[in-house]
């Protein structure tokens, strides 16, 4: 599915028009799916619903919603927020729900009644605005949004939640504090930005009926699981280790020998035929243990850290990715060497971790031919940019795609809903992962999982979007069978397998 803005929403909606479509089929089309993914998540039979509907085409989805979910054995009731409908299309969909036998009540004229069908019912449906919203909400629709938010019931929010702003995610007054939204045609921006994200709640994206293929202008994409899987390379059944890759992992340093040793397992376990280590030699008796499977190549380095010295043409031999920096440390020998890494590697290579806090130093090192992609998390993209951490997270999207197109790296800029950006413009965003992979060494794991689809052969923007969306997946994976407070980032990996199995089914 397709992130789109207001306006992009509505030149999706003149796709539609022009396709013969008129706008009292979208809306049916709209609140029908809407309906149906209702359905899907709570049950519906003899269940107190109440619709609170606007007057405008969010409020005549509305309509169509209250009729279908009485279909589906629901008890149900609409309360017009702001009066009768405003529009040809939505006046139509509330005659044709009155006529079914629905109970349209004006709450301004019925205010008792009103509230005491809120309070009392199980699952809200909240169609007072839509993409349209502007500002904030005005004194008497934000008692009624007030009202919503202290019932009990379940919220569901048609296309977003009344009084957050489709584009920029601001909420500037109330705002329905939704457990589902529903949104339509594609996601909108605000679904994925604070703070109108956290009223969002479950967000789902359905279609309406426009060929998803016809809607060339928009935003960004949403990676989607089976996608992900569909981008890696075929394994071939004479494939042998060599077939399948070598990568190679500069990192580690005196107390931090997991770092690596953590991509390096996520390498393998993401199929990886070989993965090879370089590492300083203090950290190798620590790190061997870790991964019998894994090559090693312990260097003389420098009081426990990598240096310039410790890189050479030798340990490039036969790789097929280099990822530099997982647990290396910062100081004057590991710049040195993460330098002479990007000027010696000839294939796709990664910079992560202390990688990037040593290229920090002078960005322009990363418009090298060898390197394709960089995973800051905000900190160390601040450092990169010279922005502060505040305003990167206010302006995440334009950060990250004007990181990429100036230096020619694909940007993912991680964090919740982590964004990836191409330098030729194109942004996706990710939406699988949770709270629990907020663990030392989960970074290490997405930067190994990208090394191991690069040295698959797998094309860098496909490897790179593949390894965010399967690295959160089994982040959300481990979740659900360990709970979320006491995730590993080794649990995460050991789920990896039973992700890829999902692709070969």
């Amino acid at each position: 599915m397709k992130i789109l803005t207001a306006l992009q929403t509505k030149k999706a909606e003149q796709i539609a028009f022009n396709m013969g479509i008129n706008g009292a089929r979208l809306m049916e089309n709209a609140g029908s799916a809407a309906a149906r993914a209702i359905k899907q998540n709570y049950n519906l039979e003899q269940k107190q619903v109440v619709v609170v509907v606007g007057q405008g085409n969010n409020g005549g989805d509305g309509y169509v919603v209250a009729r279908k979910l009485k279909e589906y054995g629901a008890k149900v009731a609409v309360i017009m927020a702001m009066g009768i409908a405003a529009t040809p299309d939505s006046l139509a969909m509330q005659k044709r729900a009155t006529d079914c036998g629905i109970s349209v009540i004006n709450f301004y004229d019925n205010t008792d009644l009103s509230k005491a069908l809120i309070d009392s019912a199980e699952i809200i449906v909240d169609a007072i605005f839509g993409i349209g919203f502007h500002g904030a909400a005005d004194r008497e629709i934000s008692s009624i949004i007030k009202i919503i938010n202290t019932s009990k019931a379940k919220k569901v929010c048609l296309d977003l939640p009344s009084g957050v702003i489709a584009d920029s995610g601001e909420v500037l007054g109330s705002a329905v504090k939704g457990d589902l939204t529903v949104s339509f045609i594609g996601y909108k921006p605000c679904h994925f930005e604070y703070p109108a994200s956290e009223y969002s709640g479950k967000t789902v994206a359905v279609s309406i009926g426009i060929d998803d293929k016809r809607i060339t202008d928009y935003l960004a994409e949403v990676i989607e699981v089976s996608d992900a899987l569909s981008y890696l390379s075929k394994i071939p059944s004479n494939a042998h280790k060599g077939t399948k890759g070598t990568a190679l992992i500069i990192g580690g340093s005196l107390g931090m020998a997991g770092a690596p040793m953590l991509a390096a397992k996520a390498a393998m376990r993401s199929g990886v035929g070989v993965v090879k280590v370089c590492l300083p030699k203090d950290a190798y008796f620590a790190a061997a243990p870790m991964l019998p499977e894994a090559v090693f190549l312990p260097k003389e380095g420098k009081d426990g850290f990598l240096c310039g010295e410790d890189i050479n043409s030798s340990i490039f031999k036969n790789a097929g990715s280099v990822l530099i920096g997982p647990g290396m440390g910062l100081n004057d020998n590991t710049v040195s060497a993460v330098l002479k890494a990007i000027s010696r590697s000839r294939v796709p290579t990664v910079i992560d971790a202390d990688g990037l806090n040593a290229v920090s130093l002078d960005p322009e090192l990363l418009k090298s031919d060898s390197v394709v992609a960089v995973t800051p998390h905000p900190g160390e993209m601040s450092r990169l940019t010279g922005k502060t951490v505040a305003e990167i997270q206010n302006d995440r999207i334009s950060v990250a795609v004007e990181f990429a197109k100036e230096y020619g790296v694909i940007t993912v800029l991680k964090g919740s809903y982590t964004i990836i950006a191409a330098p030729s413009g194109k942004i996706y965003l990710n939406t699988t992962g949770n709270e629990a992979m907020a663990t030392a060494g989960s970074g290490d794991m997405l930067s190994g999982m990208i090394a191991a689809f690069l040295a698959n052969g797998t094309e860098p923007e496909k490897a790179v979007v593949a390894a965010v969306c399967l690295h959160g997946a089994a982040g959300d994976k481990a979740a659900k069978e360990l709970g979320k407070r006491g995730v590993l980032t080794t649990d995460m990996i050991e789920t990896l397998p039973f992700i890829f199995k999902l692709g070969e089914l």
